[in-house]
């Protein structure tokens, strides 16, 4: 099959650091490499290498593969990840479940989100470091779902999202609509039209939900029109 697809109409989108910011702040735990394939505008396949798995440099790297459609794999070091990172979320007080995964943006929007998805689906929110490793953690059931407002860029997207539709999840971009920062006519400021991933396992119904009650809020819609102004 592979052998009748234009090959002009395939892209490589390759990150060789997720989580600059974290690796530079030593949260290595964070950070991950990223190289994904698109072809015609849409994520079809992708690897993610995780070198610090438990933040340091002491155990061997492990790389999580997925094609959509047919499947993911694991190369390297058993995957251990669990709720995530454990001696912060455990606490199921202070952190009750549904686990929400965000970043740490104070931006108007950020908070409108996080208020609105603890007020709807309850739980709390938890702080991840990294466009992928946020994506990630939701393709691996650590949390709920995984919402941010803009990334870098594709190089950002497209591996976790091969992943995360492999393992059967779902992802749109903040307005509920499909991503499309792949394609060569790509809308502009596409990269600050952000991403909503929700967890395999989840009904449809649950992704659908998540995202009319984000496009509800005055501070995202407020937000898509800067954006698309």
């Amino acid at each position: 099959e592979t052998a009748d697809i234009d090959a002009s109409k395939i892209t490589i989108f390759v990150d060789p650091l997720d989580g600059t910011r974290e690796f530079v702040e030593g949260r290595l735990e964070n950070c991950q490499v990223l190289v994904g394939i698109a072809i015609d505008g849409e994520s079809v396949a992708g690897a993610v290498g995780i070198p610090f798995l438990d933040g340091t440099m002491d155990n061997e790297s492990t790389v999580i593969y997925g094609i959509d459609g047919m499947g993911t794999g694991v190369k390297g070091a058993t995957l251990t990840r669990g709720p995530y990172p454990l001696d912060k979320h455990i606490d199921g007080v202070k952190y009750p479940r549904p686990h929400h995964a965000t970043g740490d943006s104070t931006a108007e929007v950020m908070d409108a989100c996080r208020q609105r998805t603890i007020k709807r689906f309850g739980g709390s929110t938890v702080i991840y470091g990294g466009a992928g490793n946020k994506i990630l953690a939701a393709a691996l059931g650590e949390v709920s779902c995984s919402i941010q407002h803009k990334v870098g860029g594709p190089w950002d997207l497209c591996a976790p999202e091969a992943i995360l539709k492999a393992m059967g999840g779902k992802m749109t971009d903040l307005f509920g609509e499909e991503i499309q920062i792949y394609r060569d006519d790509a809308p502009t400021r596409c990269n600050e039209r952000g991403y909503l991933a929700s967890a395999p396992g989840s009904e449809e119904i649950f992704h659908e939900a998540l995202a009319a009650n984000m496009v509800a809020l005055d501070a995202v819609q407020k937000y898509k029109e800067e954006i698309e102004a």
